[in-house]
């Protein structure tokens, strides 16, 4: 890849950010929820995506949601340790689904040229549809990590069939999806 010009189906690195979304202790804990099915594949997949952003000197953004009283608080509202964010890395603290509805995380990625944001996180019916939608509706182009995000089983769908819906969905509406493998091989 040059710098001039990224490869077809892939992100313009000089305009992206990774936002990780509230991949967050209280979604594996077991103390206020069912822990995510295949959670340790997906914070592995993440950290895998994190390694990328960072090699690549891209801004890694971590999105925090906050629930009084539920399970992203307290001990929950902690990113997983396993993720490993670094002081220097810019967190956000929401409490809706679209992060994008946070001022300060809009202007971040307006002062940094970031008009391609690359979405991993929780929860793929929640927090990543609610984002990848706020970003097409502010004219940016999300690029989803289609086995980077993922939630719980419901709709009486497995979690895997739902995130795939939900990726699909997006796909659909906008939203550029891409594998993690095709990702940390540019």
């Amino acid at each position: 890849m040059t710098a001039a010009h990224p490869p077809l189906g892939a992100p313009d690195l000089r305009q992206a950010a990774l936002l990780v979304i509230d991949v967050q202790c209280g979604a594996f804990d077991g103390r206020l929820c069912p822990p995510m099915p295949d959670g340790d594949a997906l914070v592995q997949a993440c950290r895998d995506a994190v390694d990328w952003a960072r090699q690549r000197g891209m801004p890694v953004l971590w999105i925090q949601h906050s629930e009084p009283g539920g399970p992203m608080d307290g001990p929950g509202f902690d990113i997983d340790p396993r993720l490993a964010p670094r002081a220097d890395e810019a967190r956000f603290t929401k409490t809706v689904p679209n992060a994008l509805e946070v001022a300060a995380l809009v202007q971040a990625l307006s002062q940094g040229g970031v008009s391609q944001p690359i979405l991993i996180g929780l929860q793929s019916d929640c927090c990543i549809e609610g984002t990848a939608q706020g970003a097409l509706a502010l004219g940016l182009q999300p690029w989803v990590v289609r086995d980077a995000h993922h939630t719980w089983p419901d709709r009486g769908l497995s979690a895997e069939a739902l995130r795939d819906q939900i990726s699909a969905e997006l796909a659909q509406a906008g939203a550029t999806l891409i594998s993690l493998h095709t990702l940390v091989s540019i």
